[in-house]
């Protein structure tokens, strides 16, 4: 992750609409916790996916993450279908 970008507040800003502690966020992002109320990592990476850039999203999502980041459960509910192609698109460039 880069120490560059402030990565809490970014996932504050994601989750505007919670009232949720951008610490637990964190946690959440990195695995240490699998679930905040009713958000497991799944719904977290939707949110930043449809959010931020990809290089934000290389800073933010430690590289142990990424392969979930991109595992089918969080791309086959994005929207619209063409992010979720360039995602796709992505994870065959980086995985094989």
């Amino acid at each position: 992750m880069d120490p560059e970008i402030d990565i809490t507040a970014k996932l504050a800003d994601v989750f505007w609409d919670m009232d949720v502690h951008p610490d637990r966020l964190l946690r959440l992002l990195r695995g240490d916790i699998e679930k905040i109320g009713h958000v497991d990592r799944a719904n977290l990476f939707r949110r930043l996916l449809t959010t931020y850039d990809w290089y934000t999203l290389l800073a933010m999502i430690p590289p142990d993450r990424l392969p979930e980041a991109l595992s089918d459960a969080v791309l086959d509910h994005l929207h619209p279908a063409g992010l979720k192609d360039r995602y796709r698109y992505a994870r065959r460039i980086l995985y094989g």
